[in-house]
């Protein structure tokens, strides 16, 4: 999703650690976050890591914030786009997340602090998005998912009357990190991040990630995440960036854990391939307040996925299942309505499936798709509906 939708899981496992909670100035107290991790030895990569994380998230957010990449929706943003008094908001987590976050419990102090940098930087995303990949590609930690995200991709391009030929679908995989020369390239060429002490940043990852308790780099929560960019940024040392949609295992892990695996990955895929028609027909809301513009932009991505899932030509899947997979999607929903993220409320979210789907089912010929501009006109006059208020209390 433009606003990804790690930052959900970033919330629990930040809560979990208790720092999502504290003062910028506490933030670098990582060792208070378990008891186990604060009775562990602390090597001096990790402490390095400590000292300077309130200053490294900050610098990472103001990268993130310049690249319109994931914004957290736990913090407070700047303004108040929506009363939300107005409108139903479950606090449940949603099951996927409990899924995918880590037992931090058994993890050392070195390998909280590991894991807690590689979640601020982002870092499998951002190679993924920003530096040349090499193909052939897989999806899925274990590769299980190319056939299906692959047929999904072909069958996108040739849906949506967009020019997509040069929309490049690559993965995130969270085992890049096991290399530190990459991490150390995340961390200087995308961050700006201070070449010493990225060096320990870099290697502290690279060895703490060589354990089964962090998955070799394959935890889920490391790459939870999907995200789909319009090219043209400068990236020092290699050109503009890519015209790309950046597929995280641990999304596509996630959801197989919670019985999704046959419907998630074409939907999500579909939902980051309707931002990239947004791109290619100039449909983003620039000129809204942040909150509005992201909200606008994610419920009319979920509106283009649910019409190529259920649409005749397009996947052609029952609306029951996309509605299953849209219970457990929309919960990452959420009610950061301050939020520069906000995607709008789970409710929201499913309406806006429920409308597109619906859409598809009731134009005739069936064999008829609505040009993309099109149905960004009947999405506009719908979008009142969409977003209203809908609390019972």
């Amino acid at each position: 999703m433009r606003k990804s939708i790690v930052w959900s899981a970033v919330a629990g496992l930040g809560l979990s650690l208790g720092l999502l909670t504290a003062p910028a100035s506490a933030v670098g107290v990582a060792a208070a976050a378990s008891p186990v991790a604060a009775a562990s030895p602390v090597s001096a990569e990790a402490q390095q890591v400590i000292d300077h994380l309130p200053e490294m998230r900050a610098q990472a957010d103001a990268v993130r914030e310049r690249l319109g990449l994931p914004d957290n929706p736990v913090r407070d943003a700047l303004l108040n786009a929506i009363d939300p008094t107005q409108y139903e908001c479950s606090t449940a987590t949603p099951a996927v997340l409990t899924a995918i976050l880590p037992d931090v419990a058994s993890m050392t102090t070195d390998q909280l602090t590991a894991l807690l940098t590689i979640v601020i930087y982002d870092i499998p995303l951002m190679d993924a998005l920003y530096f040349p990949q090499q193909g052939p590609f897989t999806f899925g930690a274990r590769g299980e998912f190319t056939h299906t995200v692959n047929k999904t991709f072909q069958g996108l391009k040739g849906f949506w009357d967009i020019p997509s030929s040069d929309v490049e679908l690559v993965p995130a995989h969270g085992r890049i990190m096991l290399d530190a020369e990459r991490d150390y390239r995340v961390f200087t060429v995308l961050y700006g991040a201070n070449p010493a002490q990225s060096r320990f940043s870099a290697d502290l990852i690279a060895r703490e990630l060589r354990s089964p308790v962090l998955g070799w780099g394959d935890l889920p929560i490391f790459s939870f995440n999907a995200f789909a960019a319009p090219g043209g940024e400068d990236v020092p040392g290699y050109g503009k960036s890519h015209r790309r949609i950046a597929y995280g295992d641990g999304v596509l892990d996630g959801f197989a854990l919670v019985g999704l695996a046959d419907v998630a990955p074409s939907a999500i895929l579909a939902h980051e391939f309707g931002h990239q028609v947004q791109f290619s027909d100039g449909l983003m809301r620039p000129e809204l307040p942040a909150p509005e513009a992201s909200r606008w932009a994610e419920l009319e991505a979920d509106a283009f996925s649910a019409y190529f899932l259920t649409h005749a030509r397009g996947e052609s899947m029952n609306w029951k299942r996309v509605q299953d997979f849209g219970q457990m999607f929309y919960q990452l929903g959420d009610c950061g309505f301050t939020s520069a993220g906000h995607h709008g409320t789970p409710n929201q979210r499913m309406r806006s499936a429920l409308w597109a789907a619906g859409l598809a089912a009731s134009l005739r010929p069936r064999g008829f798709i609505l040009p993309s501009r099109t149905f960004n006109d009947y999405f506009t006059t719908q979008y009142p509906q969409l977003i209203a208020p809908d609390a019972t209390t």
